[in-house]
């Protein structure tokens, strides 16, 4: 499948609400949403999904009314797209240095930290053997570490 088309905020937003729906009518996606906490107006809502329509993001059954859209592009697909994209504009393509600044800044919690190790010996289980680097002990001048 090729590249989602690139998208604005608005119509990821849109995205996904459809993507939470699998397929809707300018209607639902507006109830999707407004739980979502985003109140947009009907007209709105209708404009979003044409435009996804034309990009090719959606696609969109026309031979009943009203129209039913359903996403052209998987969740995972389009979101991985825009976290690779990200990592190479905003961290010069180096994803260690986002996972850094989150924990740096405290965004994740030990909890969620736990988590993402877990996620990533799940994802190579050869990591899970491959010995931990050893950091030599600090040695002051004239001092000799000790064994």
């Amino acid at each position: 499948m090729a590249n989602c088309p690139e998208l604005t905020n608005a119509e990821l937003r849109v995205m996904k609400a459809l993507w939470e729906l699998d397929a809707g009518t300018v209607a639902e996606v507006r109830a999707a949403l407004l739980r979502r906490g985003q109140d947009l107006a009907y007209t709105t809502v209708m404009t979003l999904l044409g435009r996804l329509a034309t990009k090719g993001a959606a696609g969109v059954d026309k031979t009943r009314e009203p129209f039913v859209y359903t996403p052209a592009y998987r969740r995972e697909s389009v979101l991985g797209d825009r976290l690779r994209e990200f990592v190479r504009e905003v961290f010069d393509g180096r994803a260690e240095a986002l996972v850094l600044g989150l924990v740096a800044d405290e965004a994740l919690s030990p909890a969620q930290l736990r988590d993402i190790e877990r996620q990533i010996a799940d994802a190579d289980p050869n990591q899970i053997d491959a010995p931990t680097p050893i950091t030599p002990p600090t040695v002051k001048p004239g001092k000799r570490a000790s064994k």
